[in-house]
């Protein structure tokens, strides 16, 4: 592990593992419709050689990753992105039912200064869930029942956390490497959110978390592979969507083609919009300034990323993702 590095070099160690980006969680916000219950809330699975890495535990994370197929013992590093609660909101569910299922105590977690706070408030020794930790840890007949299950006691679940403290903080890990850029404008001061960026041999994925457009998410992303972005509002019509809060399909497009990336997916749909006389829309609007792909999220989406190019996999279609130009053609958004 290091620290600050100027701009994206490469894995310390080459090897040819697949690249994939898994969106277990596409919504947005807390509210959810009754009766069109579609999207998870945020959550971002990015597999490659010997790393498993989650970015933000929105609403229904658990059943997302077993959904895609990702066993959530198996996550290796937990990332944030920042600590709106419709990108926490599942992190109790995540820890406490992993740990009670599989004796799995310990975690890896990354992100801006507060993760510490977000950790212990729930789960320390005067946290929210630690009168539920204690019952499991110290009663008799639960100590009992977990050794017969799992073949030894539990422990309290804990955590190596590491609070990103700038631009460029790397994790290099043989085959891969992760960068941080403090680039999102989100809502500052109150909650810093960060974009992050895989590299491997095999490419590069781009996840974002909340942000308005921003010509330094532009350069953060320059030249990779994949970009998973914000894009939560229609248009910038009105106080609300004026800010810098979230992204538009057309301010998407502006820094997806300055970025040069060569597919973009856009994420963080409010039950509000999450409807087809709006979504359908976007990639029209993307397209006025972008000319490669773009692809509106749905859960269970899969792009792999190679060096042969970029492969697509929605739930129930498989396939290579569509050449530059196929949206306008009435290929777009699964």
């Amino acid at each position: 592990m290091s620290g600050v590095t100027d701009g994206h070099a490469q894995p310390s160690e080459v090897r040819g593992a697949p690249l994939t980006a898994l969106l277990v969680g596409t919504g947005g916000g807390i509210a959810k419709s009754a009766d069109a219950p579609r999207r998870n809330g945020p959550a971002v699975v990015v597999t490659t050689d010997g790393a498993t890495i989650l970015f933000d535990t929105g609403r229904n994370v658990l059943d997302g990753l077993f959904r895609v197929g990702i066993e959530p013992a198996s996550i290796t590093h937990l990332v944030f992105t920042h600590y709106h609660s419709d990108h926490t909101v599942g992190l109790p569910d995540l820890v406490l039912s992993t740990w009670v299922a599989t004796g799995r105590s310990r975690w890896r977690i990354f992100g801006p200064p507060g993760a510490r706070h977000l950790w212990h408030g729930l789960f320390g020794e005067t946290g929210a869930f630690r009168p539920d930790i204690d019952a499991r840890v110290q009663g008799a007949h639960s100590r009992q029942l977990f050794f017969q299950r799992l073949g030894m006691p539990l422990v309290p679940p804990d955590a190596d956390i590491i609070e990103i403290p700038s631009d460029g903080f790397v994790v290099d890990e043989p085959g891969w490497r992760l960068e941080a850029s403090f680039a999102p404008d989100h809502v500052q001061p109150h909650l810093i959110s960060v974009a992050y960026r895989v590299t491997t041999p095999a490419g590069s994925v781009v996840v974002t978390g909340d942000t308005g457009p921003s010509e330094a998410i532009a350069r953060f992303a320059r030249g990779a592979d994949l970009l998973v972005h914000d894009c939560t509002i229609p248009s910038r019509d009105g106080t609300y969507e004026r800010g810098g809060i979230h992204t538009d399909p057309e301010g998407l497009g502006r820094v997806a083609a300055a970025a040069g990336v060569k597919a973009v997916v856009g994420t963080h749909v409010t039950p509000a919009r999450d409807r087809p006389e709006v979504l359908d829309r976007y990639p029209e609007l993307v397209a006025r300034s972008f000319a490669g792909t773009f692809r509106m999220a749905v859960d269970g989406l899969a792009i792999s990323v190679s060096p042969d190019g970029l492969r697509l996999e929605a739930p129930g279609r498989l396939g290579r993702v569509a050449e530059p130009g196929a949206h306008r053609r009435g290929e777009g958004a699964p």
